[in-house]
């Protein structure tokens, strides 16, 4: 059951990717970057498995704090990208990160240390809870679109993985 919400969960990830690049008002390409990563991670680990999980860990890790420091709001020019959309953006690939984690399964069936799924699931309702405030702030259909597309695959990613 939770590899079929998993692969259910690929499908709002490309709608929201797709948003990104259909937005030609505001040409976003570090958040497009961003969401087609996660999308990549998630098609790996739903269907492919050729890397690690701990690895895709690492790189949502990496590029959630890149486009952090990209989309600073101390920057010289004035960012296209609403403070909000960036922070929704950066908490997902942190969530994702997280989900990745969480899903990779352990060996031999067993675990050493503290559950994650208390961990997870308050993690996936809180971003829920963010895109739920996210979605009424924004004004641009792709917006709101990319947002509840982003929140509904982290919730799917989230009941699979729990």
């Amino acid at each position: 059951m939770s590899e079929i919400l998993h692969a259910w969960a690929v499908a709002p990830a490309a709608v929201g990717a797709c948003c990104l690049a259909a937005d030609r008002a505001r040409v976003r390409p570090p958040e497009v970057v961003a969401s087609v990563l996660m999308l990549l991670a998630m098609l790996d680990a739903a269907a492919f498995s050729v890397i690690a999980p701990v690895y895709w860990t690492a790189l949502l890790l990496v590029a959630a704090v890149a486009l952090a420091v990209w989309r600073r709001p101390r920057q010289r020019r004035t960012p296209r990208t609403p403070a909000l959309m960036t922070l929704h953006t950066t908490l997902g690939m942190v969530v994702m990160a997280a989900l990745q984690l969480g899903m990779g399964g352990t060996a031999a069936g067993h675990s050493h240390g503290p559950a994650l799924g208390p961990v997870l699931a308050a993690a996936v309702l809180g971003y829920a809870a963010l895109s739920v405030a996210a979605g009424r702030r924004m004004r641009a259909r792709l917006d709101r679109t990319q947002i509840g597309a982003m929140a509904a695959s982290v919730i799917l990613m989230g009941v699979a993985a729990l």
